[in-house]
């Protein structure tokens, strides 16, 4: 009987052992690392494509894409004109510097950014950078366009927007936004300041 026990447990290791040769694939075949990649390249397609996926977007043909850089921003873009005053015969302008947070005095002559002021107006400023003059009317940045908001102003804006809107609400209900819109804007502006790290 125990030899029979042992001859039995002697046949069982001997067919484990050919069992486990056979599955490494002794002789190059058999499922290897390689082939298991293989297996997996049959599935790309629903990998990538799957309509259940968070990360699933629209295919883009990486090669055809072009990255398309936003244009840096002028630094006449960030002087807006805020007033200009007559003092003595002597017009003094007034400009705000969105980028560093202050208000500027500025004179006929006055370098300020790339260029020189040339003449001031009460109700304009011309300015000349290179062979181009610009006449900037109130409100206006130094290239004549509305000028770079920072999110400090945009902030502002909806605050103010916010206190118009619960104010004007008995006089017209369908022109004033309600507050509750406001508060999203807010909302939204604050997330994208988190994003941008500001």
């Amino acid at each position: 009987m125990k030899k029979n026990c042992r001859r039995l447990a002697e046949l069982a290791f001997l067919a484990l052992i050919v069992g486990l040769i056979a599955d490494r694939g002794g002789a190059g075949e058999g499922r290897g690392p390689a082939n298991e990649e293989d297996s997996w390249a049959a599935y790309r397609l629903i990998v990538e494509r799957n309509m259940f996926s968070r990360q699933r977007g629209p295919r883009v043909d990486p090669s055809g894409r072009q990255r398309i850089s936003a244009p840096a921003p002028t630094p006449e873009s960030y002087y807006v004109l805020k007033g200009v005053v007559q003092e003595d015969g002597v017009f003094i302008g007034f400009l705000e510097d969105n980028q560093r947070g202050r208000v500027l005095r500025i004179h006929k002559g006055d370098k300020v950014a790339r260029g020189v002021i040339t003449d001031l107006a009460l109700d304009s400023v011309e300015y000349q950078f290179g062979d181009r003059t610009v006449k900037v009317a109130m409100g206006f940045d130094l290239e004549g366009g509305q000028g770079r908001i920072t999110f400090d102003q945009m902030y502002e804006l909806s605050q103010g927007y916010t206190a118009a809107s619960s104010e004007e609400e008995g006089e017209s209900e369908s022109s004033a936004p309600s507050a509750d819109e406001a508060q999203i804007l807010k909302q939204l502006m604050e997330r994208r300041r988190q994003q941008i790290g500001q």
